[in-house]
């Protein structure tokens, strides 16, 4: 059931866009009011200044990307702001609906230097290279090994000196019990549906899967592509402990 997280996003994508990104009840298609439309959109324009900030700070004083790709887009909550800050932008993501969602939002802004392009496994329809490709809250939803897969397509798209962020959940601090169940519920169709049931949602509300990262695969994913400039900056949703790790592609001399 894991290779079916496509279509359970393409699903999510029609029925509830903006509560897939943020699961906050503000956000979910019934509540969604202008108000809260406009805070989830600040929210993106937050994260990417922070973002830039911490770059800016420690990796590259005078950051300012060409070509940046938003890896996951969503409905566009980070791209609208990336948009401002990059001459282009090359915005994927597995579910069409999730991209018509982020181009309507583009337009509706009168942004014209974001590129929409679906993504698969492999990234076959995204050309490189980037000198900033960012992801953020998007790879938790996505099976380890084909997210470890994803990890290193994109740092081959990443141009020498261009900087990456990409954000990673790591551990759940949960019972043992309830992460056995929820990774049942991963592999079988009709434990997802009583989950869903027991949780109080319809039986057969897509799945948005929580999957941990090995965050020493990831660091030697980077160290193989040159990617030895890294900072870490630990987060937390919820139960979800994760990291969000920046970094340069720059060739540094064995220590």
């Amino acid at each position: 059931m894991a290779g079916d997280y496509v279509k359970d996003w393409e699903q999510l994508g029609a029925a509830d866009p903006y509560f897939a990104v943020l699961t906050n009840q503000r956000f979910q298609r019934e509540n969604l009011s202008e108000d809260a439309l406009r805070d989830f959109f600040i929210s993106g324009q937050q994260y990417i200044d922070f973002l830039f900030q911490l770059i800016r700070t420690h990796l590259d004083v005078n950051f300012q990307p060409v070509r940046t790709l938003d890896f996951g887009c969503g409905v566009g909550r980070l791209t609208v702001p990336l948009s401002a800050n990059s001459t282009s932008v090359v915005a994927c993501d597995a579910s069409v609906n999730m991209l018509l969602e982020a181009k309507r939002n583009c337009e509706a802004r009168g942004i014209s230097n974001v590129e929409f392009v679906r993504s698969d496994d492999y990234l076959s329809e995204i050309k490189g290279p980037f000198d900033f490709i960012n992801s953020f809250i998007v790879f938790q939803h996505i099976p380890r090994r084909k997210g470890e897969r994803l990890v290193q397509a994109l740092l081959e798209r990443l141009q020498d000196n261009g900087i990456g962020a990409l954000h990673f959940t790591y551990h759940k601090a949960t019972s043992g019990a309830r992460k056995f169940v929820k990774r049942l519920s991963h592999s079988v169709r009709l434990i997802h549906w009583a989950v869903n049931l027991l949780e109080g949602r319809p039986f057969n509300y897509p799945m948005i899967q929580m999957n941990e990262y090995d965050l020493n695969k990831l660091c030697l994913i980077l160290q193989r592509n040159n990617c030895h400039h890294c900072l870490i900056r630990f987060t937390r949703h919820s139960m979800h402990h994760g990291a969000l790790l920046v970094f340069q592609k720059k060739h540094f001399d064995s220590l």
